[in-house]
């Protein structure tokens, strides 16, 4: 790419999410970015790659940078994009154009990484916010501010000329330092180092770009701003998941004081919950890990993979896929926890309803032999008498009572029995 001054990107991923999980919103990127021959890939797949929510030309005197102010150097140009990521977060990009020495660049880089530069006088948050309004895109409700700028970036540097390795290493580390090579994370794509007239190196945190292609430059910075939303994303699925598990915990320790409804539509909802992370996790993420599927060519495909292995994307997808699984697991148990304990008090419902019916009937047959007593032609029976006299028939009255106190007695013994079972079944299960 033939350019006088050197261009600085900074990719951050933001809080800000649109409203479908699965279909990134906006423009296709060749709308805005050159992608030469392999624009027909990413119209081909414009749908899971990213697309252009909406871009500002800034103008290069409101940009304002706190260490950089300070050096000999002239801001050019200035743009700020946003973009939509499929199952992930909006992403902004500011980019500026300065004419400088390559390691003049360092302050600039410092600046943008911990947000130490204004535009029209404002943050950049505020600058990206007012675009996501003006864009009219349909973005999901959240609990704080609409736009925030998130820890997840990465920052690329492209010049039009191939840079020393020592200027290199201290553009990636943003100190102007000496550094032993040897105990270095640089990577360098072979695929854009194979002619000695261009070069490129990725860091974890920083890439440098040297005398590539234009389109080459675009796909790359379309790379950059997937693999950030991506992890963007999978820090929000670990705190999820570690939410859930807590959540999970606490349900299990207050068997005794919630109710059964309610406490199964709280299990009902973390299921939920954790399905949509694994769905996040699945198209937000693993997804972004492979380019090569989709744009079939060498040095996309080569700086994507390095930027995935420096950034360690795969490392947190392992971590994060183990913490839902194990929460999918404790989820199942208490589950089936709550099922045995439904089911127990199913059976001791059960068991007190026809203890209830066997009581009713004990005394019903009582009152029966004495109605049936007292109606009858027997000698012990004296008309002349009341039924209710107690000093002439207390042994027939002793008698049905005797009954009815021994059924009396069969029914609490059980309904005491239910209780210790159920209480003992709740402390055991904690």
């Amino acid at each position: 790419m033939a350019r006088l001054s050197h261009r600085l990107s900074i990719v951050i991923a933001t809080s800000a999410e649109t409203a479908d999980l699965l279909r990134a919103d906006g423009q296709r990127p060749e709308t805005h970015l050159r992608l030469g021959r392999l624009a027909r890939f990413y119209r081909d797949a414009d749908n899971q790659l990213p697309r252009v929510l909406a871009v500002r030309d800034l103008d290069p005197a409101t940009i304002v940078f706190r260490r950089g102010a300070g050096t000999a150097s002239t801001i050019r140009a200035g743009r700020l994009w946003l973009f939509d990521v499929q199952a992930g977060p909006v992403v902004a990009v500011l980019s500026v154009d300065l004419d400088c020495a390559p390691l003049v660049l360092i302050p600039f880089l410092e600046d943008l990484y911990y947000d130490d530069v204004t535009v029209d006088g404002g943050p950049l948050d505020a600058v990206a916010a007012d675009m996501l309004d003006g864009a009219g895109a349909s973005v999901r409700p959240s609990g704080g501010s609409p736009l925030e700028l998130t820890s997840q970036r990465h920052q690329m540097v492209f010049t039009s000329a191939t840079l020393p390795e020592d200027t290199v290493q201290r553009l990636i580390y943003r100190a102007d330092l000496d550094a032993n090579p040897e105990y270095s994370s640089i990577q360098y794509p072979a695929e854009l180092n194979r002619r000695p007239t261009s070069g490129a190196a990725v860091g974890a945190y920083v890439s440098v770009l040297a005398a590539q292609q234009d389109y080459v430059e675009n796909c790359a910075l379309l790379s950059a701003v997937q693999v950030v939303a991506a992890s963007c994303k999978i820090r929000q699925v670990r705190f999820a998941a570690y939410e859930t598990l807590l959540r999970v915990r606490e349900l299990g320790t207050a068997r005794a004081t919630m109710s059964t409804p309610h406490r199964r539509a709280e299990l009902a909802r973390l299921h939920q919950t954790l399905a949509e992370q694994e769905l996040a996790l699945t198209f937000g993420v693993e997804a972004a890990c492979e380019i090569g599927i989709l744009i079939p060519a060498l040095r996309v495909e080569n700086f994507h993979r390095q930027l995935v292995a420096c950034t360690g994307l795969r490392d947190s997808i392992a971590t994060v896929s183990t913490m839902l699984t194990r929460a999918t697991s404790v989820l199942a148990a208490e589950e089936a926890s709550q099922t045995t304990q439904d089911a127990q008090r199913q059976d001791l419902r059960r068991l007190r309803y026809g203890v209830a019916l066997g009581l009713l009937s004990t005394i019903a047959i009582p009152v029966g032999i004495i109605l049936g007593f007292f109606g009858g032609n027997y000698t012990q029976v004296d008309g002349n008498r009341s039924m209710f006299d107690w000093s002439h028939y207390h042994d027939m009255y002793l008698a049905v009572l005797g009954m009815i106190v021994a059924a009396v007695g069969v029914f609490a013994a059980l309904l005491l029995a239910e209780r210790y079972r159920i209480r003992r079944a709740t402390t055991s299960g904690r």
